[in-house]
């Protein structure tokens, strides 16, 4: 069967594409910066930009793949702020070109990747466990610019209901934790760069207290699940969260020594923020899905960069 992967360049999508082939699956890779996307014996690379929706039904209607994975997307705050216009293109307009064109086509799956964000507005609560089902209000003027991206998954994810209840589209999103992993560089600054420091010697400054906590998947992870998603004959579910493992600041720090022998410098000046615990048991009672212990995921990300 053939899989359409939009946004082939980013951490997720060069790293789906060869395990999705690994697997025997035919690979189409669209994306608009070609450059960084892996050229991928057997796989095939078509240069096309989400926000046209020309590139996108045309590439559709020419491979007429069975299933499309879209992780075409700006990511994180300074992305998205940096030209808004842009953003909407991508992020929304390319979003509706992904869904539209597939009901056209007839495709029989689409997966895209939403976020962990679209929980933020939940009021935390010391143990509180967060599930797919769990309610998710929405307010934007708490954080208005660190919200922005949350704001647009949020709005992702109506119009994959919409798209799923009018037109009998069979989509499904995917709820990421903050993804690491090598070549990660949009997002979070430290949580880019604190496996690269550790390898090279450098201090990793992370303006968080101590006690805040964070949640981490590694992209092998989050890659499996997109994987056992991509091929389930028939889904329970519209939608499902990786979960990630909730640390705190001292606690990664703690691992980071342990493992790679390096240096995370908290700020405890800082106010202590905290993330509730997202729950993965839906993904894990269809799919077994399960996380990689953390300082094997740590382990495995320095080895890959070692190589390099």
């Amino acid at each position: 069967m053939t899989t359409l992967i939009i946004g082939s360049s980013g951490l997720v999508g060069r790293n789906l594409a060869p395990q999705l082939l690994h697997e025997g699956e035919s690979i189409v890779c669209m994306d608009l910066n070609m450059e960084l996307t892996p050229d991928l014996p057997g796989a095939t690379m078509v240069q096309g930009d989400v926000s046209n929706f020309t590139d996108v039904s045309e590439t559709i209607q020419r491979f007429e793949p069975d299933r499309i994975i879209n992780l075409a997307y700006l990511v994180g705050r300074n992305a998205c702020l940096q030209d808004l216009n842009r953003t909407l293109r991508v992020n929304i307009l390319g979003m509706d070109n992904v869904f539209r064109a597939s009901v056209d086509a007839d495709v029989s799956r689409v997966i895209w990747a939403s976020t962990l964000g679209v929980y933020s507005s939940i009021d935390y609560e010391p143990g509180l466990v967060v599930t797919e089902e769990y309610p998710r209000p929405y307010s934007p003027y708490s954080s208005f610019d660190g919200s922005y991206y949350n704001a647009l998954k949020h709005f992702n994810e109506y119009q994959a209901l919409l798209y799923a209840s009018r037109e009998s589209l069979d989509v499904c999103a995917i709820r990421p934790s903050f993804i690491f992993g090598p070549g990660r560089t949009t997002g979070v600054p430290w949580a880019c760069s604190f496996i690269e420091d550790a390898i090279n010697g450098k201090t990793t400054h992370v303006p968080m207290h101590p006690d805040s906590t964070f949640g981490l998947i590694y992209v092998d992870d989050v890659v499996d699940l997109f994987t056992k998603i991509t091929l389930a004959k028939t889904l329970s579910s519209n939608v499902y969260n990786t979960g990630g493992h909730l640390l705190s600041i001292s606690e990664i720090a703690a691992e980071v020594h342990s493992v790679l022998n390096g240096n995370l410098i908290s700020d405890p000046a800082k106010n202590p923020l905290f993330q509730f615990d997202i729950s993965n048991d839906r993904a894990h009672k269809e799919f077994g899905f399960t996380l990689s212990p953390f300082p094997e995921s740590l382990i495995k990300h320095a080895n890959i960069l070692r190589s390099q």
